[in-house]
């Protein structure tokens, strides 16, 4: 049964490359069992050649013939999509310390109106407002912040010397 590979992944790669140098050379330029080369190919499959085994592969590719080079272009195709995740990820960062250091600064002027003597209840209930405002901003900063903690960092609360 064929099985469905999506484009630009390790496995459509080594699908491409064996569709043009075919499996049993493959498997001899990679000085792997062709089991070990077709396995790489299957998209459940978490193992994958190594860098030099994926150029050797991609070189072989262009020398059969074949247009491009099938690992380089998933790798940068992937790399690609992780820097843009991560600024992404930093764009959000800085519109929400924007909202927040705007959400503050109201705050802070509503809470010092509070302090005059003629301040309603009203002036209370705005500036409370303003402060929750500032609070839920802020909260949303410091959750993005931790998004670019190593997976697994968790809280380094408790702990002496912070990130090791």
């Amino acid at each position: 049964m064929t099985q469905l590979r999506a484009p630009l992944t390790f496995a459509d790669a080594m699908t491409r490359v064996a569709g043009a140098i075919g499996w049993p050379a493959a498997a001899r330029i990679v000085g792997r069992s062709q089991r070990a080369v077709r396995y790489w190919s299957e998209p459940g499959c978490r193992t994958t050649p190594t860098i030099a085994q994926a150029l050797a592969l991609d070189a072989a590719f262009q020398a059969a013939g074949g247009d491009g080079a099938p690992f380089m272009e998933t790798y940068a195709f992937l790399l690609d999509a992780r820097l843009c995740e991560r600024t992404a990820c930093r764009r959000a960062l800085v519109d929400e310390l924007a909202i927040a250091a705007r959400e503050g600064g109201e705050a802070i002027a509503l809470g010092l109106s509070v302090s005059h003597s003629n301040a309603s209840p009203r002036d209370t209930l705005r500036a409370v407002a303003e402060a929750e405002e500032a609070h839920t901003a802020w909260g949303a900063v410091l959750r993005r912040m931790n998004s670019f903690l190593p997976i697994g960092a968790g809280s380094i609360a408790g702990r002496t010397g912070g990130i090791s």
